[in-house]
């Protein structure tokens, strides 16, 4: 489903509105539009337009990860607001809730960020998921109510199967939401010290708006880039359910199985089926004696996946 010009967050498979505005809409009323920002590249302005209307945008002259996107809306917003605006950064393709938690959570993280501290939320693991990175929870910093703020020490990104189960039975640990909040002062200098490459090429094109400085940035995560070497960083514990919808598996935290534990939605209609996800968005599908298989159809083709190998699928669309 999941497209280069229709990335996840434009599709409305829970809920019936896409990822991208359910996002807008949790913001609403805690950051007015004159302070929100979509940091997109140009293939995809015109459907950013399509579905979020008047929000601002940022263009990236091309894709080149999180930590040139937030080094760029940093600057960006530097030139308006000044080092001490709060920036709170977040994928436009996750679910929360509830909305209100959520919000609790970024307010809290107001006063670490005025004291020069890298946000991050960490989400208490529900299970041992390997498709999640994990951070390990240092000592208290600060309670207010049931919200808590630790240091950070460490990240691991996506470990094996007896690994995350360690983590898990360990409570040391905390599933990496990807979530950050900083000043804008403070992940600049955050950036400029750790991946000095990344500061001064993203600065270069905001002071010429030449493509070529921006193209020669390396293509690292914050996770990477600043994160996991910076000395200021903070967990926010988060007290609200949150799900990336990375994999075709989350559907089955989302809907209701039937009493032969499948997900069928769309026009799916089918016998002998088990223990399988079939979702469809225009074309019938029809299933006849399958067993642990994920089957999606759309006007750009046909997915048929074991449902264990779902998580991987990365290797498939790379191959």
């Amino acid at each position: 489903m999941s497209q280069p010009d229709t990335p996840k967050q434009f599709l409305a498979i829970f809920g019936h509105t896409p990822l991208l505005c359910q996002t807008i809409d949790r913001l609403k009323g805690f950051c007015p539009r004159s302070r929100r920002f979509l940091v997109i590249p140009p293939s995809l302005r015109s459907i950013t337009r399509r579905y979020a209307g008047k929000e601002n945008v940022i263009i990236e002259p091309r894709q080149r990860n999180t930590a040139a996107a937030i080094c760029l809306a940093a600057l960006t917003i530097k030139q308006k607001d000044g080092d001490d605006s709060i920036l709170h950064v977040m994928p436009a393709d996750h679910l929360i809730t509830p909305r209100s938690a959520f919000i609790r959570a970024l307010s809290f993280s107001h006063y670490f960020c005025m004291r020069g501290h890298c946000v991050t939320y960490g989400i208490p693991p529900r299970r041992p998921d390997t498709g999640y990175g994990y951070i390990r929870v240092g000592r208290p910093i600060r309670t207010a109510g049931t919200l808590q703020a630790f240091h950070g020490l460490a990240f691991t990104e996506k470990p094996t199967k007896e690994r995350a189960r360690r983590y898990v039975r360990s409570k040391k640990y905390l599933w990496n939401s990807g979530i950050f909040s900083f000043s804008v002062g403070t992940i600049l200098a955050e950036i400029r010290k750790h991946t000095p490459r990344v500061y001064h090429g993203v600065a270069r094109y905001v002071a010429t708006r030449e493509k070529k400085h921006f193209e020669k940035v390396p293509n690292i995560s914050i996770d990477y880039a600043v994160m996991e070497k910076s000395d200021r960083l903070c967990i926010v514990r988060g007290n609200f359910l949150w799900d990336d919808v990375g994999s075709w598996l989350a559907l089955e935290r989302y809907f209701t199985t039937d009493c032969r534990q499948n997900i069928m939605r769309g026009d799916v209609k089918g016998l002998e089926i088990k223990d399988s996800i079939i979702y469809t968005s225009t074309i019938p599908c029809r299933v006849y004696g399958i067993k642990g298989l994920i089957i999606v159809t759309s006007p750009h083709g046909v997915l048929v996946c074991a449902k264990d190998k779902a998580p991987d699928l990365k290797r498939l669309l790379n191959a």
